[in-house]
């Protein structure tokens, strides 16, 4: 099989190698032949060529469908309104920063089909990790995690750093603080959230009445106007700022160039 001239660094045989297999199975997998293997060495060879950007000049338009310069954000449909607030803040600051990298933004739900075909990568926001892989098993573009634990470092994962919010409310109030947080986040990543954080209140397992007494620290930026809390001493320690969008696109860049970095988990 012919190579591409513009992507001649990585080889078929080194596909092949890679993935444990034969070059002709790589070959037949490449030239859609399905029947001569079997679909677990198909989705292992198809993560092994998009693993290494192997782009063989015959099935690059097939298999790569182009760049399309879009990026698709999978989010849960919420059910409380703070949660849909801290989600449209998310997606708003996140399509101004991607419009002026010429990027676009498409947003799906997990109740639509797993699989899509019209992305050069997916961010995946508050997302369970067996939801996640089932998504990386089905895709063939780097999967990206926001407010997500994915126990597996081949993927990018950015989520805030609750050591810096734990530190910021004990200069502003000493020990005598709650953590109260809108609910946007995996389960996986709620327990380390509660590792640092100790008793945390995430809003949607309770409701506003159950918000512990005295003063809050949050991150979210919704709560701070809730006439409930009024009386209340805050510290806004925001999730979703400039600095943690510039963290996703670089990530986002590093990940579709296939760069080699020391760490895949970025807490900002």
């Amino acid at each position: 099989m012919e190579e591409s001239k513009e992507n001649n660094k990585v080889t078929i045989k080194e596909v092949a190698e890679k993935a444990g297999v034969s070059v002709t199975t790589v070959s037949f997998i490449l030239n859609g032949i399905v029947d001569k293997c079997s679909e677990q060495t198909r989705r292992k060879v198809l993560h092994t060529i998009n693993i290494l950007d192997y782009r063989p000049s015959r099935v690059a338009q097939c298999f790569a469908r182009g760049k399309s310069d879009s990026i698709i954000l999978l989010a849960d449909k919420h059910k409380t309104v703070l949660q849909q607030a801290e989600s449209f803040r998310l997606v708003r600051m996140l399509g101004k920063a991607l419009e002026k990298n010429k990027l676009n933004l498409i947003i799906r739900t997990y109740l639509e089909a797993i699989y899509v075909d019209s992305a050069d990568a997916i961010i995946c926001a508050g997302t369970e990790e067996e939801t996640f892989r089932k998504i990386a098993a089905e895709n063939f573009v780097p999967l990206l995690a926001v407010d997500s634990r994915i126990h597996d470092e081949l993927f990018f994962q950015v989520f805030q750093d609750f050591e810096k919010v734990m530190k910021a409310g004990e200069e502003r109030f000493g020990k005598n603080f709650s953590v109260v947080l809108v609910d946007m986040y995996s389960e996986s990543c709620k327990r380390e959230i509660k590792e640092v954080c100790g008793d945390v209140t995430f809003l949607s397992e309770h409701g506003i009445g159950n918000i512990p007494k005295g003063n809050i620290v949050t991150v979210n930026e919704s709560l701070m106007s809730l006439p409930e809390l009024a009386d209340r001493d805050k510290l806004l320690v925001p999730a979703i700022t400039e600095k943690r969008i510039d963290a996703i696109l670089d990530c986002y860049y590093k990940a579709v160039k296939r760069e080699t970095v020391q760490t895949h988990v970025v807490r900002i």
